[in-house]
């Protein structure tokens, strides 16, 4: 559902001008300030990186930056979740943490934000706003990816559950939500988000609503396994979609999570099972064998 201007309630006009976030820093509430009021001059992202979570797109957004023609968002920010929890500030907002117009026209700037790619209504926001965008997109291992997404929350304090349960308890917790989101533009999917464990790792789904509105050819399927294993062979392939120089960013890993507790063997079979079919899908869309099985 596209909408423009319309007023959620109970959300901040602006949550870069909190109070909370004026005391933090008041040099970046000036700049923000600022932005704001130039940024009817400012661009738009060219590069989203739009997927997955836990799937190495910290990693990707650093190397990214690291191009002579890149230039980052305000404040570095990897996740601006422009398209999925702040559409309704409309686009003056997200211009205004991107660089001006003319500087764009001989370097790139990046949205990063791996949960755009499993919310229903990015495919037609991102093309209503950037109709010529690259998006590239990194899956993982969806058994690999949903117990990274699980260990990423209990880090975090936001699963009390164990993983089993957890898993048992994704269908119960997520149980309308995606009625919601679609009923309801102003609805937070936060709760969609944070606990869709497999529902985020099936991605031949999300691919599919995708191309619905977004050719195929201004998207790149990645393994992330690809990054991680072979990463200057995976960034050639990226500047050669994006059709930009080839270059040797400082080869690291971002964000790398730890696993807390042993993951037994009959729970991965029980993941390997599920995502099996899911699994078949997505290679028949992409017509190549992601090697997950």
């Amino acid at each position: 559902m596209l909408f423009r201007n319309r007023r959620c309630p109970n959300k901040p006009w602006d949550p870069n001008l909190l109070w909370s976030e004026i005391r933090r820093s008041w040099r970046y509430a000036a700049d923000w300030v600022y932005r704001r009021l130039t940024a009817r001059w400012r661009g738009l992202p060219q590069v989203y990186v739009a997927g997955v979570k836990r799937g190495g797109t910290s990693s990707l957004f650093r190397y990214l930056m690291e191009h002579p023609r890149a230039r980052y968002p305000f404040r570095q920010r990897k996740e601006i979740k422009f398209y999925i929890y702040m559409y309704d500030l409309g686009l003056s907002w997200y211009r205004a943490y991107f660089p001006y117009r003319w500087e764009l026209r001989t370097h790139f700037t990046v949205d990063a934000t791996p949960s755009y790619l499993p919310h229903p209504f990015f495919p037609q926001r991102v093309m209503a706003a950037t109709p010529h965008a690259r998006i590239i997109l990194l899956l993982r291992d969806p058994v690999q990816r949903t117990i990274s997404h699980y260990f990423h929350n209990r880090r975090r304090g936001l699963e009390p559950l164990s993983l089993e349960e957890a898993l048992d308890a994704e269908e119960e917790r997520l149980a309308g939500e995606w009625e919601r989101m679609h009923q309801d533009p102003c609805h937070s999917p936060w709760r969609y988000h944070r606990f869709g464990y497999v529902t985020e790792s099936r991605y031949a789904e999300h691919l599919e609503r995708l191309w619905q509105h977004v050719p195929r050819e201004q998207t790149l399927v990645l393994r992330s396994e690809d990054l991680f294993e072979q990463p200057q062979a995976t960034l050639d392939r990226i500047a050669a979609f994006l059709n930009i120089e080839p270059w040797q960013p400082q080869i690291r890993v971002y964000n790398r999570g730890e696993y807390t507790q042993p993951i037994s063997d009959a729970l991965r079979a029980r993941l390997r099972a599920y995502f099996r079919p899911h699994n078949q899908r997505l290679y028949e869309l992409l017509g190549r064998d992601m090697g997950w099985d």
